[in-house]
């Protein structure tokens, strides 16, 4: 019998506002109940809405996921990803967060939302150790999702 298993892995990169890096980091993550939910339903067309957002927050330092995480702790910013696909069966999400002056977050998680504003299904969580960033600080965001 056949299993289809689902990984999602993070790459994230700070960088100055020239580009140059400052810091990176890898990390793996756990694909929660209301994404396998989705996958299902886009598998068969019960639903269309994709997965195409990135969002990033600040949750409480040594937070774990668990698979009935249905959002960030403390989301703070969400974007529509740049998607590709990378063979062998890797869905890729990518986008670079600027902040404006006067803003600073210690960023702690991060995860794939199928809405780029408000609500949305979740389908995946990182944590991480606390970022900050600001206004001279860019978070690179590179997830990707391995189907096996």
């Amino acid at each position: 019998m056949d299993k289809i298993m689902l990984k999602g892995h993070g790459y994230f990169e700070r960088r100055r506002k020239d580009g140059s890096k400052i810091d990176s980091w890898e990390t793996d993550n756990l694909i929660v109940t209301t994404g396998k939910v989705q996958v299902a339903k886009l598998l068969n067309g019960v639903d269309a809405t994709y997965f195409d957002s990135i969002a990033i927050g600040e949750g409480e330092t040594g937070d774990t996921v668990v698979v009935g995480d249905t959002t960030l702790k403390s989301e703070v910013a969400r974007a529509v990803a740049t998607l590709s696909y990378e063979a062998t069966a890797k869905a890729v999400f990518e986008y670079t967060f600027s902040f404006n002056s006067g803003i600073s977050y210690a960023i702690t998680e991060a995860g794939i939302l199928n809405n780029e504003s408000a609500g949305g299904d979740l389908l995946d969580r990182f944590t991480f150790s606390e970022k900050n960033v600001d206004a001279d600080t860019d978070l690179y965001c590179k997830i990707t999702i391995t189907i096996s």
